[in-house]
């Protein structure tokens, strides 16, 4: 499966990807081997410093991170600690962020900062031919079944190509990550 929304330096910078349960989230998401990819556990992320603590945890952030939004986002934006071609965080069990009472208005808060990252991705000079920012995504993975679980996800779908088999049939068709 070909995603090519997750190469470009372009937005939408977060997306929503429904998938089905059991479904390897590694084979939906294929992207070049010179990407970092980090995954987030959505469980581990049920509260503003849980989510925190995981970020900083996978992403091994420097001493200095202050475990605050604004830290966060400066620390996406940075990254100088973790060089790569492109960058993909995938949230696995996204329903499960911040979903204590308290904070579920952090979530919206959240998606921005990912997207903001994105965007100063976008802007930075790169080492290849065209000096033009890097990719910087993140996928908010969920399960079908768990779609429900919010009103509003403040991301898109990702758009995902499926690729024609050689047996032939509709498969070349474009699917909303329904």
């Amino acid at each position: 499966m070909s995603i090519t929304a997750l190469q470009s330096i372009k937005k939408p910078w977060a997306h929503l990807l429904v998938h089905a349960e059991g479904e390897a989230l590694d084979k939906l998401l294929s992207v070049p081997a010179h990407f970092e990819i980090k995954t987030i556990s959505g469980k581990k992320c049920k509260t503003k410093a849980g989510l925190l603590d995981e970020f900083s945890r996978v992403f091994s952030f420097p001493d200095y991170f202050g475990h605050n939004w604004d830290a966060l986002e400066e620390c996406l934006a940075d990254l100088d600690w973790l060089p790569a071609k492109g960058y993909l965080v995938v949230v696995t069990d996204a329903d499960q962020v911040l979903t204590k009472p308290d904070e579920e208005d952090d979530f919206e808060t959240f998606v921005e900062i990912l997207s903001e990252a994105g965007e100063a991705w976008s802007l930075k000079e790169s080492d290849d031919a065209t000096g033009n920012g890097l990719p910087f995504h993140a996928v908010l993975a969920v399960q079908e079944r768990h779609k429900r679980a919010r009103h509003n996800w403040f991301a898109p779908p990702l758009a995902m190509e499926r690729k024609a088999t050689k047996s032939g049939g509709a498969k070349g068709s474009k699917t909303g990550g329904r």
